[in-house]
């Protein structure tokens, strides 16, 4: 894998500030790496008056296995031709269809995913079904939901014509089962330590979004898969703002 012409993103610690809950969140500031192009698209953005598309639903999953060196995670580059987050090194996942709606899911667990997310059953159940459906879809895993652990929410940033409220999860793969790239939206894929992922962002091997960035540093701090999911953290949405910097343009991003 190669970074895109986008180059990878790293950040920084910025201000603190009060998180939606009354407690404190981080502010962090994704910027210059990014380049020209951003800049452009950015400035190309406020000309036309800065529009902003609706969100799409979606969800992702970051499968986890242990390996040798500790815990392992999977990720897929996407094709240089995907209209959304072309050339990026992503974890599998995609929008919500209407098809998810009808996902069958326990009660049980319906409702403890309903209660951490603090979301409706009926839209957990659809967010639930495309998890499973994408995995599926993109690498033939399938998974169970009772599986799922619910991580972190993003939502795209406002310049980005095609916007998604993506819902991130984490999951073992299955015992038996083996992750592969059963999809054309992907051209490669690997197991990888989240530090290794990381280091290879900054050194521009791999191109990342400051999601997948948050999410590695997150599952780095865990030394297997079932602490990993052991784990609840907070589930605050996260929406990246456009801000002005003496180097261009950057996104800053206020984590729970």
């Amino acid at each position: 894998m190669t970074a895109s012409d986008g180059g990878s993103v790293d950040g920084a610690d910025g201000a603190v500030g009060p998180g939606a809950s009354g407690g404190r969140r981080v502010g962090r500031v994704f910027s210059g790496e990014r380049g020209q192009r951003f800049d452009a698209a950015i400035r190309r953005w406020i000309e036309a008056g800065s529009p902003v598309a609706e969100p799409r639903v979606a969800a992702t999953v970051m499968l986890l296995r242990d390996g040798e060196q500790g815990i392992e995670v999977f990720v897929q580059e996407r094709a240089a031709t995907m209209a959304f987050a072309p050339a990026m090194v992503v974890f599998p996942g995609g929008r919500v269809d209407p098809v998810d709606a009808s996902a069958s899911v326990s009660g049980e667990v319906l409702s403890s995913l309903a209660g951490a997310m603090r979301v409706p059953s009926d839209a957990v159940r659809a967010i639930v079904g495309a998890a499973l459906r994408e995995v599926e879809e993109e690498c033939g895993v399938r998974l169970d939901a009772a599986a799922l652990r619910p991580r972190a929410r993003w939502l795209t940033p406002a310049f980005e014509p095609r916007r998604y409220d993506t819902w991130f999860f984490a999951a073992a793969l299955p015992t038996g089962q083996v992750a592969k790239g059963t999809t054309r939206e992907t051209v490669d894929e690997l197991w990888g330590r989240p530090d290794d992922l990381l280091a290879q962002g900054r050194a521009g091997e791999l191109a990342l979004m400051p999601p997948t960035i948050v999410a590695l540093e997150g599952l780095s701090a865990f030394a297997s898969v079932a602490e990993a999911l052991a784990d609840t953290p907070a589930l605050t949405l996260v929406e990246p703002k456009v801000i002005e910097t003496d180097t261009g343009y950057a996104l800053e991003s206020h984590l729970p």
